[in-house]
């Protein structure tokens, strides 16, 4: 009875464990971590070891040999059909995710420049307008803890400057809601399965043996 206890206990904090990315972007560089509870693991830039310079050209010349050879075009299964099927669950799986993901920061500072002031100053209220259209769209949507939209005009160069660092993160119980959402959308990718023999033929066949983009149909 102790032992499932723990393993209970275990599950449930492991199900509050949350996971996330934090993104940092600026004129010089552009930085991503990944975050997994109290922990970050940098994902870019990676810092290079001696010898993945060597296997990054080998990497690169197989892939190219691969890209070579013959390969069938994708079609999106159902065709445009398909295509606006998807719809519905995708937006079905954005409303269960509303309010759900955790927006810890979203900085954005954008500097204006220009040596026209009035062009300048038009640029600058744009800039106002367009992050107070976007806040009650966020804060509508997700859950933002801090917010820090600025905007500053410098007059003595002409290079606009923008900072960007963000940082969004989701409980692992919470990712149970995309996951249910896909099922629908794998339903319908998997609702006309690609044959070999007739796709190099250039014609697709479903689950009744229909041949789709061809002259037969069984």
């Amino acid at each position: 009875m102790i032992t499932l206890g723990i393993i209970l206990l275990f599950f449930f904090l492991i199900a509050l464990l949350r996971f996330g990315v934090n993104v940092e972007y600026s004129h010089e560089s552009i930085r991503l971590k990944l975050l997994v509870g109290p922990f970050s693991i940098n994902a870019y830039p990676v810092k290079e070891k001696p010898g993945d310079k060597e296997k990054k050209e080998k990497k690169k010349a197989k892939k190219k040999e691969k890209d070579e050879k013959e390969k069938p075009p994708f079609k999106m299964p159902g065709g445009l059909k398909g295509f606006l099927e998807m719809i519905a669950p995708v937006k079905n799986m954005l409303r269960r995710l509303k309010r759900r993901i955790l927006v810890k920061k979203i900085i954005i500072h954008l500097t204006l420049a220009g040596t026209d002031a009035s062009k300048t100053a038009m640029m600058y209220g744009g800039a106002n307008v367009v992050f107070g259209l976007i806040t009650p769209i966020l804060e509508n949507n997700f859950r933002v803890k801090k917010r820090d939209f600025t905007t500053n005009v410098d007059f003595l160069n002409t290079e606009q400057k923008i900072y960007l660092n963000m940082t969004i993160s989701l409980a692992v119980w919470e990712s149970m809601y995309i996951v249910f959402a896909l099922f629908p959308i794998l339903k319908i990718l998997l609702k006309r399965q690609p044959d070999d023999k007739k796709q190099k033929a250039g014609g697709y066949r479903d689950k009744n043996d229909t041949k789709i983009d061809g002259k037969d149909e069984h």
